[in-house]
């Protein structure tokens, strides 16, 4: 995937996840209370997956990805076949 790639997905999920506030879960807290929570943690990572795609990092912000994917997945936010769509090439 290209960093311009990424960078769309980034801002296609910021679009999803608008009504979360991105808001970073305590560092040891493995479970979110709920999965506004848990969407809230994911709209914190995108913010910071761009500026590592931005400094060329883009290895941290690709599994970062495929967290955040599987967020959405667990809690039936998105399908395995949307998800699949917004990683494909344009």
């Amino acid at each position: 995937m290209t960093a311009e790639k990424l960078l769309q997905i980034i801002d296609q999920y910021e679009t999803l996840l608008g009504e979360y506030p991105a808001k970073q879960l305590e560092r040891y807290d493995a479970h979110p209370t709920s999965d506004v929570e848990f969407l809230s943690h994911c709209r914190w990572m995108l913010g910071s997956m761009r500026e590592r795609v931005q400094t060329g990092h883009i290895k941290k912000a690709m599994r970062w990805l495929g967290f955040i994917q599987g967020a959405m997945a667990a809690i039936r936010f998105r399908t395995i076949e949307q998800l699949k769509n917004d990683s494909r090439p344009t």
